[in-house]
């Protein structure tokens, strides 16, 4: 039997058409073309809506349209996006939603899937209204939170007055339109992130938590110390959906508030709208697109280095 260690046999392996078979599996003759083959329409959607999309967005940020024709204006779209008030409004309104969003969607999805992985009789009928908002997309969600929200008959403004408390003209406050937009984004996403933790509850090993119960550890405590390191992998899979998720939200600005009043609702992507197909300022859309990428990137990155570290997978 030949050992596949012997330094003879790395020897007359690395001569000839072997070793270029090795290095370069998939080979331009024989089954690496078919391989090749397969891989090419990957190749040409990722490179069409992927790649040729990020660097059109590059090359549109460094110009300006002056009349039909786009002008090279340098990094002037950028120093209008950190310059401008209303970006750096819209700016600090997606900061505090994302912040708010990764914080709510680790804390509260955790606490709503440990309240539905309770052992108790007709559990399903708990369960429901939290995961059967994940099927719904946001616009018939959004429309339904507008009726809610609506000054003069909406739920929460009946509410109120039957208690004696004021109304509230909710949307049209600017104090309070943001955190609506956020009630909406979380009463929608919150079943669907409960629903990973709910999966992982229910593969934690019982005979831990068992021998923690008998022990006389605290709820607190066995949530610290063994349910929270247990399912590690699945909070740094959620908190990655969930940066990305309250990045892409537009629907429910465009349906409830429209980014008012006074932009205190508008969010990164809405404002991209906004410039772009609106006030056609595609250059300015166009150097926050890139901006958000950078974010997006940073985050990915300090995500994989300093949670990846911290996953217990065993």
């Amino acid at each position: 039997m030949l050992n596949p260690l012997d330094p003879e046999k790395r020897k007359s392996e690395g001569s000839g058409h072997g070793s270029r078979s090795l290095i370069f599996p998939l080979s331009l003759s024989g089954s690496g073309a078919v391989a090749y083959i397969f891989l090419l329409p990957s190749l040409i959607f990722l490179t069409v809506f992927t790649l040729w999309p990020i660097i059109s967005a590059i090359v549109t940020s460094f110009h300006a349209r002056r009349g039909r024709n786009q002008v090279f204006v340098g990094l002037q779209n950028y120093e209008r996006v950190f310059s401008d008030p209303l970006s750096q409004q819209v700016i600090q309104n997606t900061a505090a939603y994302v912040t708010a969003g990764l914080l709510l969607s680790v804390i509260g999805g955790l606490l709503l899937a440990i309240l539905m992985n309770q052992g108790l009789r007709n559990i399903g009928f708990f369960r429901f209204p939290f995961l059967a908002t994940i099927g719904l997309p946001m616009v018939s969600v959004a429309s339904i939170w507008l009726f809610l929200y609506s000054p003069r008959v909406g739920l929460f403004n009946e509410i109120l007055g039957s208690v004696g408390l004021p109304r509230s003209n909710w949307l049209s406050d600017p104090d309070l339109a943001l955190s609506g937009l956020f009630v909406v984004y979380m009463w929608k996403q919150m079943g669907y992130f409960a629903l990973f933790y709910l999966a992982a509850l229910q593969s934690l090993p019982g005979d831990v938590l068992e021998a923690a119960t008998l022990d006389g550890v605290t709820f607190w405590q066995k949530l610290r110390h063994i349910i929270w390191p247990l399912v590690s992998p699945t909070t740094y899979f959620v908190s990655t959906i969930a940066v990305l998720n309250s990045l892409q939200q537009v629907d429910h600005v465009f349906v409830l508030t429209q980014g008012g009043p006074n932009n205190a609702s508008n969010l990164a992507l809405f404002y991209v709208y906004e410039q772009g197909f609106k006030w056609f300022n595609t250059g300015v859309a166009a150097a926050m697109t890139v901006v958000l990428l950078a974010v997006l990137l940073t985050m990915a990155i300090l995500q994989f280095v300093y949670l990846e570290r911290r996953v217990h997978y065993e």
